[in-house]
């Protein structure tokens, strides 16, 4: 039996008010892949309570607990469990969040396999591809030379003054002249109008239709820690969704992973700072000196991210920030561009 230690990294017990009827709720992790693990079996030990995780990696215990310790042991297979204590006391709420469930040594051997062979495959395929390609460019070596060969034939029959047989009539005419080039025939959308008066720049200026059109489709998505949708998103998530579906590059699910992964090259000047870099902060929302922050910067100081902190109208989640107010001026860490992956 294996002790989970109650680290910030790996669990982190917070207790709240009992705003709702959650008593105890959590979310499990897979520890290699950092991904949602479902259908991981969570009980209390020595009471007839078990709960199953979702899709999201998220357990709720409604049924309360007299006041006491409790042993927690969370199995999924093809997982090493995990067992830890919680302390039930009054009316509080017990939050575990980030419970990472390490794989089996057989897992992660069947895992290589898989990735062997599907590297295996995917090797397969490019040779069947290269094949298919060489193929195609054989026939278009032969097809050219048979037309050489006749082109060569017309082009005799046409120093005679003669045409070949039911050749075509061409005709030659004076081009259309071509409409001047200007900022009419670019179609500017609503969505490149918006946030150009938002980050004070001119439209055109907003190439990347794509990441504006996704950043509209998620603003003011609420704030929901360990979320990975529209019904709530944390700042890792939101960055990891912008890299993937914006830049084609994975990157890693906390912002600390993403802070140390291979696929950032970090630099501190903000005034390197372009559109797409991730923004990585310290403390924010808590009394501590953690890195736990990402947001992705945009033009003029402006960066988007989802946040728990309230913006004007007094809404949390997805939504843009100046980088130059002090509040995150001095939370700022560093800066990091998204590497193309090879």
């Amino acid at each position: 039996m294996k002790k989970l230690l109650l680290t910030p990294f790996l669990i982190l017990l917070c207790l709240v008010s009992n705003a709702q009827e959650i008593f105890f709720e959590g979310v499990v992790f897979d520890e290699q892949l950092s991904t949602p693990i479902e259908g991981a079996i969570v009980t209390i030990k020595d009471t007839e309570y078990t709960e199953a995780t979702d899709a999201e990696g998220k357990f709720i215990f409604t049924n309360r607990l007299p006041e006491g310790q409790y042993a927690i042991i969370i199995e999924k297979k093809e997982f090493e469990h995990e067992i830890f204590l919680i302390d039930v006391k009054g009316t509080k709420k017990i939050e575990a969040k980030e419970v990472k469930l390490e794989p089996t040594k057989k897992e992660l051997y069947n895992r290589k396999v898989a990735a062997r062979e599907a590297k295996k495959l995917e090797k397969i395929a490019e040779k069947e591809e290269a094949e298919r390609i060489a193929s195609i460019e054989k026939e278009l070596r032969k097809k050219d030379k048979a037309y050489s060969k006749e082109l060569k034939k017309l082009e005799k029959l046409h120093r005679k003054g003669k045409t070949g047989k039911d050749e075509p009539v061409v005709d030659y005419k004076e081009p259309e002249p071509e409409p001047a080039i200007g900022t009419d025939t670019f179609e500017i959308t609503e969505v490149q109008k918006k946030y150009a008066e938002i980050l004070n720049v001119d439209p055109l200026d907003l190439t990347n239709v794509e990441l504006y059109n996704l950043i509209e489709e998620w603003d003011n998505v609420t704030y929901k820690y360990a979320g990975v949708t529209k019904k709530g998103i944390d700042c890792s998530s939101f960055t990891q969704l912008i890299a993937s579906k914006i830049y084609d590059v994975r990157i890693e699910r906390t912002a600390r992973e993403q802070y140390e992964s291979d696929f950032i090259d970090e630099f501190k000047q903000k005034e390197a700072l372009f559109e797409g870099d991730l923004i990585f902060f310290t403390g924010v929302g808590k009394d501590n000196d953690a890195l736990n922050h990402v947001g992705l910067y945009l033009y003029n100081g402006m960066f988007v991210h989802s946040t728990s902190n309230l913006d004007a109208n007094g809404k949390n989640g997805v939504q843009i920030s100046n980088l130059n107010d002090k509040y995150w001026k001095t939370k700022f860490v560093a800066a990091g561009r998204l590497l193309p992956e090879n």
